[in-house]
């Protein structure tokens, strides 16, 4: 993606949240390539220390779904860069993690809320360009998760719902930010299928995976990167006329049941 579509302003900054690896590295990577000054906020100090993405990016380790971590991060990220334009809420709790539904929901929607209005509190009256993008799946949008036969006794997410509840959640928030945020800020959302990300493993050696290859038309899992690009043209003013959208980038996998 060239610059010049893309349009970001001069000295544009974004807060990328899960910046330590996968979509969120991949993200943070292209928004610096685009010359914007990036935050890269994650839990993983370890991971994230190690990343070497130039002068513009700035690493810092927090928890997004703690609110006074997150209270205290806005503070001292004000006296550091002042306003910033743009966040990508991708931090989230690995979709194998046995949640309930009611824990599912505030580590996602609940979240992704939470780091929304902290980042909005900082904006200022009028902020035109301003723009959010927050990470859904097709679980929360077309897919309800693996077939029956390749998940039954296996326990933990596959059992109790609560990853599509949570990333459903997260497309209605996205609509709700969208419409209350009006003149302050766009809120659009993607929605990944099954991409090929540290935290995922080899899933392609598992019935599920061979499941998944077979019945996506484009014949192979989504690579972080190509995630990253739908993410950052949302979040540009290349898209200044999008707003409250969910974009699914699958490969055409929802569309072949």
């Amino acid at each position: 993606m060239a610059t010049d579509f893309l349009n970001f302003d001069k000295g544009a900054q974004a807060i990328v949240t899960g910046a330590a690896s996968g979509i969120g590295e991949a993200t943070a990577r292209l928004l610096c390539a685009q010359g914007l000054t990036v935050i890269g906020l994650d839990i993983d100090g370890e991971r994230l220390s190690a990343l070497d993405m130039g002068d513009r990016f700035h690493p810092m380790v927090a928890d997004t779904g703690k609110p006074d971590a997150i209270e205290a991060m806005f503070g001292e990220l004000a006296e550091r860069f002042g306003p910033i334009g743009h966040l990508v809420n991708n931090a989230g709790p690995p979709s194998a993690l046995p949640l309930t539904i009611e824990e599912g929901l505030a580590q996602t929607a609940g979240s992704v809320q939470r780091m929304t209005a902290a980042w909005e509190a900082g904006l200022p009256a009028t902020a035109e360009q301003a723009s959010v993008v927050n990470v859904a799946s097709v679980a929360g949008v077309a897919s309800g998760g693996p077939p029956p036969s390749l998940i039954s006794g296996r326990g933990g997410a596959a059992d109790n719902g609560w990853y599509p509840t949570g990333k459903a959640a997260v497309t209605g928030l996205t609509r709700w930010q969208a419409v209350s945020s009006a003149g302050k800020y766009r809120a659009n959302a993607v929605a990944p299928g099954i991409t090929m990300t540290p935290r995922l493993g080899d899933i392609t050696g598992g019935a599920y995976g061979r499941d998944v290859l077979a019945r996506t038309p484009v014949g192979r899992l989504a690579t972080a990167p190509e995630v990253a690009n739908a993410i950052v043209y949302l979040l540009s003013p290349a898209a200044s006329y999008v707003n409250g959208q969910t974009l699914i980038v699958d490969g055409g996998g929802t569309l072949a049941f």
